[in-house]
């Protein structure tokens, strides 16, 4: 029984993560990793995935099996002949050009003799890429191989499935939705496990989950498996006794916990259940739980709710006595057959207590809890709906929506509206929660029966809704109906504050001033930094940007801006060429985003990364972020701005001029009804101005010029003012006021120079250079190109250092490959593209030819080099750099 291949690997990624590594790799490079986890858990599905992804890769995958795992031929055996030599192995697979994985399943029966052979193989690699996995079950490797996962590169672990991948598991399964009662059941019982999962689903038929709210089945072969683990201890009541008590703490309990409920006697039998294998003691805390989620479902379906009931009283007093309120009140609401008013009345009293306190995940227990005890249906909502905006509070955005759903078949209400429209705004779904939250809005304004706490909360996601809308106005006219309504105790209005020091920035051109307020709390720092930092991003402050922005993540709650905050300080990181940082953040953004069910702010931190990613040449990382781009019509113009910005430079970078034109066009539409030229907060139009230039199209490039030019008039952001020297510099000159756009050039280099941000620079620089060696002006455009290449070596751009490299090379005087022949540079260029493996259509976009002229010079080539076709190339370069090498 096996998950189906596409569900949902995408949760916590360790598909995603080896992906990107091993795509990383350049020849020749070694990689190795272990992946782990619990029995059950994917383990052979990510192997699967793993070879569909990656194409072109030489993939051996050998499982070990129990009777050959002490037998080195056995195992390397089926990989290559045991006795060969590290050296005799490689000269049979590290071969140029190609790419070899070798993956170990059940790695932890593997003999330690195979498993370092395999490590010395993917370390002593010198010609290709290739990678060796290993794959194992945690626990057994932990006694077996436990050296291992100090030995790899990376140590994958595999995690179990969360309620929200549950839910998609079974519609992916099924075809609908299970209730999330039964979801919530199945997760408990199985603890995420996707094998335990679809154990349980396949044990009933299809038509049996599609109950409103089905019990629960335990598959037989758990129960086979837990009275097979008692032995002849099945008849003994005392073991039982304690094994029942146990079942009834979801996370485990002391041994102090635990004598309460069974005594002294009954308890000492534990170290009997530790043998079987049943439980196991947690150290330093002296936990004690099962081994397996099944082992405790088992243990509590043996319960009958007389004795479930008394069991949970006996825990609640035992709390009781020593003040753990929240697990007095747990067990109490657990101990209830039916309604409890006083008692959903303490545990609603107590989910605002903690919400007060900043404890949103346990104010959301609680009153849940609550709701199910209140025998009023008013009642009862309330609570249920106060839960879900602890979620929210929580930045539990995934399982505050699939608490949602029961809201959809509603009779709609301004509360109701609110958590609808806030969680579609979360999913960066425009239409909707622009709907909902007008209509919440249509409904409570003027209405005395809402509070004034609602109407503030509502005026703060109607802020947040005109800031994914890039509206600045309206910003500003719903962060003050939200200081206006917010109760002096909340921080509402404190929130709405440090909103709106965006709007005022974006709109009066300068930074707000850095006032906290006397009794701030950490997450309300956060606001405050995100805001600053990203308004000194935009004024060429970016060493300010990084002491707002390095703020860390601190309380429940602080994930929503903490996606923020790495937004822009991956931004940072980027035009300061600080680019491993920079992607460290994106990952970990994302990595948050994805956790949290913040997807609206996904396409800052996939701008970033596929930036990075184009530049340094890492194709498949760039090509899997920009896949993630959002370009629909039904999402907000803070996530289609940054899509199409990175479209366009990524394009413009690759000479994928049909996509530069589509993200131009694109870009030039969403500014026809979003108001987005406040200078240095979405600068698009140097590089949309540029590629019009290379298109031929120069009015139009003069006119994108000429109105960015204007917006930017007054403004002190000098990288705006540089950048956009370089279409202004190229249209004098096109114009033939030649020396006045080379003034524009020199101008830029030296505003740019004067700002140490790296990423900048190196692109002006490198336009230039382009610029001087059309010009004839050779030993000008050498000293730019050189120096541009400089800065794109400290970033570890190396496909642009070769760039540049390749022009200064064209130019006739930069430091070029000894003449093959009597090669012109042109020619020689040229023809190491071939080699390389480059189109002709390629090579025209790379070096700014039309394909008729790269025909020609290849022939003029072929015929210096006596050589018939492009494929005799690589042989020519390669024995020339084998008879000139000293």
């Amino acid at each position: 029984m096996s998950l189906p291949l596409g569900t949902p690997s995408q949760r916590h990624s360790p598909l995603k993560i080896l992906l990107e590594k091993i795509c990383q790799l350049k020849s020749p490079s070694g990689f190795s990793f272990l992946a782990t986890g619990p029995s059950g858990c994917g383990k052979s599905r990510l192997i699967q995935e793993l070879s569909q992804e990656l194409y072109g890769w030489s993939i051996t995958s050998v499982r070990i099996l129990s009777w050959n795992s002490a037998q080195e031929k056995g195992i390397a055996g089926q990989i290559f002949d045991e006795k060969s030599t590290i050296e005799e192995i490689l000269q049979r697979i590290d071969h140029p050009g190609s790419s070899s994985l070798f993956i170990i399943d059940d790695a932890h029966k593997a003999n330690q003799q195979t498993v370092y052979k395999l490590l010395e193989i993917s370390q002593a690699v010198k010609h290709s890429r290739i990678a060796v996995g290993f794959v194992a079950d945690e626990e057994l490797i932990a006694t077996h191989n436990n050296k291992l996962s100090e030995l790899v590169d990376t140590h994958i672990r595999i995690p179990p499935l969360s309620l929200h991948e549950l839910h998609s598991l079974v519609l992916e399964l099924f075809s609908f939705h299970l209730s999330r009662s039964a979801a919530l059941d199945l997760h408990n019982i199985t603890a995420g496990n996707p094998k335990r999962i679809l154990e349980v689903l396949y044990s009933e038929p299809i038509d049996y989950w599609r109950q409103e709210n089905p019990i629960i089945p335990l598959p037989s072969s758990w129960r086979t498996s837990f009275f097979g683990k008692l032995g002849h201890y099945a008849s003994d009541p005392e073991i039982l006794s304690v094994l029942q008590a146990l079942a009834i703490f979801p996370q485990g309990a002391n041994p102090e916990a635990m004598e309460s409920l069974v005594g002294p006697e009954a308890i000492s039998k534990v170290d009997a259940a530790i043998d079987m294998g049943l439980v196991e003691m947690h150290s330093p805390l002296l936990r004690l739980a099962f081994r397996q989620s099944t082992d405790r479902a088992v243990a509590q379906s043996l319960l009958g709710p007389v004795k479930l009931s008394k069991l949970h009283k006996a825990a609640s007093r035992f709390y009781h006595s020593l003040g753990q309120i929240d697990l007095e009140l747990y067990h109490e609401a657990r101990a209830v057959q039916g309604k409890n008013d006083a008692l959903a009345y303490r545990l609603a009293e107590r989910g605002r207590e903690l919400g007060n306190r900043g404890q949103w995940r346990k104010a959301a227990d609680s009153l849940s809890l609550a709701s199910s005890l209140f025998s009023s249906e008013q009642d009862a909502r309330e609570s249920y709906l106060d839960g879900i905006e602890a979620l929210i509070a929580a930045s539990d955005v995934p399982e505050a929506r699939s608490r949602s759903k029961n809201l959809y078949f509603e009779k709609p209400d301004a509360k109701t509206d609110s958590i609808r429209a806030y969680l579609a705004l979360h999913e960066g779904q425009k239409a909707l929660s622009t709907q909902l939250l007008s209509r919440a809005w249509n409904e409570l304004d003027g209405n005395p029966d809402y509070s004034d706490a609602l109407k503030a909360q509502l005026a703060s996601r109607m802020a947040l809704l005109h800031l994914n809308n890039w509206d600045l106005k309206n910003i500003l006219k719903w962060t003050d109906i939200a200081k206006k309504w917010a109760p002096p105790e909340s921080s509402m209005g404190k929130e709405a504050h440090y909103i709106s020091l965006i709007a005022q920035g974006a709109l009066s051109g300068k930074i707000p001033e850095d006032i906290p307020f006397p009794d701030e709390s950490p997450i309300l720092a956060q606001r405050r930094h995100m805001a600053l930092g990203w308004l000194s991003l935009v004024h060429d402050d970016p060493i300010g940007a990084l002491h707002h922005l390095n703020t860390p993540s601190e309380g429940e709650g602080s994930e929503r801006i903490g996606v923020w905050l790495d937004a822009w300080l991956g931004r940072t990181y980027f035009v300061l060429g600080r680019w491993d940082d920079g992607i460290k953040v994106v990952e970990r953004g994302l990595a948050r985003a994805e956790r949290f069910g913040i997807h609206f702010l996904e396409p800052l931190l996939l701008w970033t990364g596929a930036s990075i990613a184009t530049y340094r040449g890492e194709s498949w990382l760039a090509q899997n972020y920009s896949s993630r781009l959002a370009f629909s019509h039904d999402t907000f113009p803070l996530q289609q701005i940054p899509s199409a910005m990175c479209r366009l430079l990524i394009s413009s970078l690759r000479n994928d001029f049909p996509s530069v034109m589509r993200a131009g066009a694109k870009l030039e539409s969403l500014g026809k009804t979003v108001d987005m030229g406040q200078p240095g907060f979405w600068p698009w139009e140097d590089v949309w101005a540029q590629q019009l230039i290379h298109a031929g199209r120069i009015s139009e490039a003069d006119r994108v010029t000429s109105e960015a030019e204007e917006r930017l008039s007054g403004s002190n952001i000098l990288s705006s003012r540089a950048k956009l020297g370089v279409p202004r510099g190229s249209i004098l000159i096109l114009q033939g006021k030649v020396e006045e756009g080379l003034r524009v050039f020199e101008d830029s280099v030296e505003c740019v120079e004067s700002l140490a941000l790296p990423a900048y620079e190196s692109r002006i620089l490198y336009e230039y250079g382009l610029v001087l060696r059309r010009l004839g002006k050779r030993r000008r455009a050498d000293e730019i190109f050189s120096r541009a290449a400089e800065i794109y070596h400290m970033m570890g751009a190396s496909d642009f250092v070769d760039r540049c490299n390749r022009e200064r090379r064209a130019s006739g005087i930069g430091t070029r490959t000894r003449d093959i022949g009597k090669l012109t540079p042109q020619e020689e260029e040229i023809a190491k593209l071939v080699a390389s493996g480059a189109t002709n259509r390629e090579i025209a976009g790379e070096l700014y030819l039309s394909t008729k002229t790269v025909e020609y010079h290849l022939t003029r080539v072929y015929r210096k080099l006596g050589i018939r076709a492009r494929t005799e190339l690589p042989k020519v370069f390669d024995s020339y750099v084998e008879n000139t090498q000293p």
